[in-house]
């Protein structure tokens, strides 16, 4: 698809193919087997730009359009499909949040330190009473004279090397109730990080709760209107959120293929070459086609969203249709190899597990799912 993008959309894909190649490819094992991402290997993310990418240029970024960003982390999670899921949180969906629903202070204090890597941010809003669903969560923001007090808990944030969170919680103003978003910064009193989980896919994210006890939250740290911010949030940032965690699925199913490609083409089975036995060469080929066709969708969407189409159901077609297939694509390549590929020796079951995990990562398959049914069905 080179002959669609522009120079800078081209230069920016083949900068980030190089950058893997050398920096991620050779540790990518390390980090899934040690659930572990070196902070070295998140400073060079940072010295190349690309965590900047998506920032507007008044606010230390590059200004890219949501199509280069995405370029990117295809070919980051062609080597490590978990450290693409990691700083996908950092290159969209954080800067993103705020842009949508941010005050001017808040972007110039908290959106070039991100692109510089100085002091990267993490989205938290699962909790354990509602999953996602905001309704049923228990976090709670509760006025104190000017300022608030944090009390709760949250699931399953990707953390990486974070040390400001965005973390939405129940809020009220004046005896209206609403939902709303608050910084909170990893030094406060009472916020408390609990042990990383031990994990079937997406392995060195960092993933793991964390808690709230009477965290002093001052007015320049709420974000956006109290009563209103998560359903801005929801509209404005979650298109490019969904949107930017698809090409972490592509990367994942294209690196497993181009691995089981080359493992076909050279493996002798029953004495013949392997890719000349037609179940094989057939699994390949289906493979290929449905590469193709996420990679068709994915940037189909990614332009018309540069374009300025605004629509949630976009991105949520993308991210469900894009996860579920890659994760067709990893099992069926998964077979090719036979026992070795149930070896972790060969490095090639963690495409798999990381394939797995996305089908979960920012909204179950059944959320986006829900999405799309009520936009058809003309119900929002």
């Amino acid at each position: 698809m080179s002959h669609f993008l522009t120079e800078d959309q081209a230069a920016f894909r083949d900068a980030a193919q190089a950058f893997a190649r050398k920096e991620i490819e050779p540790i990518a094992a390390q980090i899934d087997r040690e659930e572990h991402t070196p902070p070295e290997l998140t400073q060079k993310m940072a010295e190349q730009g690309f965590f900047g990418l998506f920032i507007p240029e008044e606010y230390g970024g590059s200004g890219a359009d949501l199509t280069s960003t995405c370029l990117v982390l295809e070919e980051l999670a062609k080597a490590s499909p978990a450290f693409a899921g990691l700083v996908s949180v950092e290159m969209i969906l954080c800067p993103e949040v705020l842009l949508a629903v941010g005050n001017e202070e808040q972007k110039q204090r908290l959106l070039p330190k991100s692109a510089s890597g100085e002091r990267l941010m993490a989205y938290s809003q699962t909790e354990p009473s509602g999953a996602g669903n905001t309704e049923f969560h228990q976090t709670k923001l509760t006025p104190e004279g000017n300022a608030y007090r944090l009390n709760g808990a949250k699931l399953f944030c990707t953390q990486g090397e974070a040390r400001t969170y965005l973390v939405m919680c129940r809020t009220e103003r004046e005896g209206e109730k609403g939902y709303g978003c608050v910084i909170v910064e990893r030094e406060a009193d009472g916020f408390a990080v609990a042990p990383y989980e031990d994990k079937l896919g997406w392995r060195g994210t960092n993933t793991g709760g964390i808690s709230f006890t009477d965290i002093l939250i001052s007015p320049e740290n709420i974000v956006g209107d109290l009563l209103t911010a998560n359903q801005d949030i929801f509209v404005s940032a979650n298109q490019p959120r969904f949107l930017g965690h698809a090409p972490t699925s592509l990367g994942c199913a294209v690196g497993m293929f181009e691995k089981t490609l080359e493992y076909v083409k050279e493996r002798k089975l029953y004495g013949v070459p392997m890719h000349t036995l037609s179940p094989w060469s057939d699994r390949l080929a289906r493979a290929w086609n449905k590469i193709e066709a996420m990679r068709a969708l994915l940037y189909t969407s990614t332009r018309l969203f540069d374009e300025g189409r605004r629509d949630l159901f976009l991105g949520s077609t993308c991210k469900a249709w894009l996860c579920e297939t890659a994760y067709e694509v990893c099992n069926d390549c998964l077979q090719a190899w036979g026992g070795s590929g149930m070896m972790d020796s060969t490095g090639i079951n963690r495409y798999f597990r990381d394939s797995r995990a996305k089908l979960i990562a920012e909204g179950g398959t059944e959320m986006h799912t829900d999405i799309i049914a009520k936009a058809v069905l003309g119900l929002v």
